[in-house]
Order: C-alpha cells, then structure tokens, then sequence
C-alpha cells in the first residue's frame, strides 16, 4: 500500500506542476496579447486631443481644458484622461459634469458607447450615451431623449467650474460659513 501511495502523491505532484506550467504559459500569453494590443493603441499628450478630436469633425470645444491625455485604439476605442471631474454649463443653463476618465467609441461625427459624461436636466442627471454631429449641431444623446445644441457653442473649451466646497470664513474674530463653487 506504500508504493501505491508513493506513487499517487508522486503522480499528483506531478500533476500539480503541469497545472502551474500551465498557469505559467497562460499569464505569459496574456501579457504577450497585452503588449500588443498597446502596441495598436496611440497614447498622446493633452494637446494632441483638441486637434484629434477636430478631425473627425467635433469642435475643440467638446472637450473640457484639464485634458491630461488619451489612448486611441485602431477601432476607435478611446480612454480621455483629465486631471479630475469638470463641471461646465451648456447654454448657460445645463450643467455638463465629465469624470476623470472617460472611454467611448470614436468615428467621424460619431462618439458612441461613451461613460462618463453626465448632463443634469430637469432636476435628474442623465448619462451621455452617444455624441454625434448634424451638420451645423451636436446631437447628445441620453437614452431614447436627445437634444441639439449649435456647434458655435463649443468653439472654444468651456470653462470648469470649482468643486462644491462647504467653507468657514473667519473675519476678524467673527465666523462666516458658506457654501462655494
């Protein structure tokens, strides 16, 4: 019975070694594909965004200042990166929040797929799904609802506003606290 176990830790350990060599080639092969797949992929700088944006038809304006930089894939399947959450208005009236990373499907006129813009209307803050543009407007779409706005609107990128704070102000003795943008 001693052989019989011998023999069975030993076919056993064996066993356990081709699952690790296994294991071992497997990671090896993911990582192969990783490196490249990011060999497809063009990560830029900040500044090469507002013109890669402009070539397929989006204005600069589209994008939010605190671009940090992004990765475009062959397919169009980007990564935006910024340097935190942005908060502008459209028209002066809808708030437009941007995470610090936002990933969606680029073609020309066409951002689909996108997570991680968000638009705040009648109370509710809705996500972004696709951006597309008609002619002289931007088409934003968020679920079965969509609104136009002109291109004019984007010309420039928009401004972020500051994160909302609760502060105390101290003056002369006496303390004042509020709420800032």
């Amino acid at each position: 019975m001693a052989r019989v176990q011998g023999l069975f830790l030993d076919d056993l350990a064996a066993a356990v070694m081709c699952v690790m060599m296994a294991f071992a080639l497997a990671s090896s092969a993911e990582a192969a594909a990783a490196a490249v797949s990011s060999e497809k992929s063009l990560a830029t700088s900040s500044s090469d965004a507002y013109e890669k944006i402009e070539t397929y038809g989006f204005p600069r304006g589209i994008l939010p200042p605190t671009v940090t930089g992004y990765n475009l894939e062959a397919n169009g399947r980007f990564v935006l990166y910024l340097e935190g959450d942005c908060r502008v208005l459209i028209e002066e009236k809808y708030p437009l929040e941007y995470d610090k990373v936002i990933t969606g499907v680029l073609s020309y006129g066409q951002l689909e797929e996108l997570q991680g813009i968000r638009v705040k209307a009648f109370f509710v803050w809705w996500d972004i799904t696709t951006i597309s543009r008609n002619s002289n407007d931007l088409l934003f779409v968020i679920g079965l609802l969509s609104a136009k706005f002109p291109l004019a609107n984007f010309d420039d990128p928009p401004v972020c506003e500051r994160k909302k704070v609760d502060v105390l102000l101290l003056a002369g003795g006496g303390g004042v606290s509020g709420t800032v943008w």
